[in-house]
C-alpha cells in the first residue's frame, strides 16, 4: 500500500495506519516493530503516525482458548505491541472505551504508559459508557453524538499531516 500511496491520491511521506480492535494490534505491531517494515524494504519512519481502536496490545497471560489456539508462538511476549515500545515510535493516537469488556481497556492504558514512560509522542482517550462495537459506532453519523471518536480521530491526523 506504501508504494502505491500515490497512485490512490496519497502522500507517501504522510502515511498513517489505523485500525479497530485486532486491526488495531496489526496496526501497533506494524508501528512499533521495525523489522515488519524492514521486512518490505520500508524504514520504520514510513509511518508518520497510528490510530488504535479498543486494540490489545498487552493482553498476556492468555486465558482464553480461543486465543491460546491463535497465539502459539514459543516466545508469547513477541506478540504483544507493548513488547516493542520503543521511545522513536511514530505519533499513536490510542483509544478504549471504559465499558469495553472484550478488550479490556488495560490494554490501552498500559500501552499508553509505556509509550510515554519512554518518551514517545503518544495520547490515550478513554471514552465514558463506549463498549468494544461502541467506539467504531461512534465514528457513523447517526451515533457521532455518543462520542467524539471522530473529532478527536481527525484533529489528531490534521496536527501530524
Amino acid at each position: 500500500v506504501h508504494a502505491h500511496a500515490a497512485e490512490h491520491g496519497g502522500d507517501r511521506k504522510r502515511f498513517f495506519l489505523m485500525g479497530h480492535s485486532a486491526g488495531a494490534y496489526n496496526a501497533a505491531m506494524l508501528a512499533l516493530d521495525p523489522k515488519l517494515l524492514a521486512a518490505e524494504g520500508l524504514p520504520a519512519t514510513a509511518i508518520s503516525g497510528m490510530v488504535g481502536l479498543a486494540g490489545p496490545y498487552d493482553f498476556l497471560p492468555l486465558t482464553s482458548k480461543t486465543l491460546q489456539a491463535i497465539f502459539t508462538a514459543p516466545d508469547l511476549a513477541k506478540t504483544q505491541p507493548i513488547a516493542f515500545a520503543r521511545k522513536d515510535a511514530p505519533p499513536m493516537l490510542l483509544a478504549t472505551g471504559d465499558g469495553d469488556g472484550t478488550v479490556y481497556p488495560r490494554n490501552t492504558r498500559n500501552l499508553g504508559r509505556k509509550l510515554t514512560e519512554l518518551g514517545a509522542p503518544v495520547e490515550t482517550i478513554e471514552y465514558a459508557g463506549l463498549g468494544h462495537a461502541g467506539i467504531v459506532i461512534a465514528l457513523s453519523p447517526l451515533f457521532r453524538g455518543t462520542a467524539p471518536v471522530l473529532a478527536d480521530v481527525t484533529r489528531f491526523l490534521r496536527a501530524r499531516s
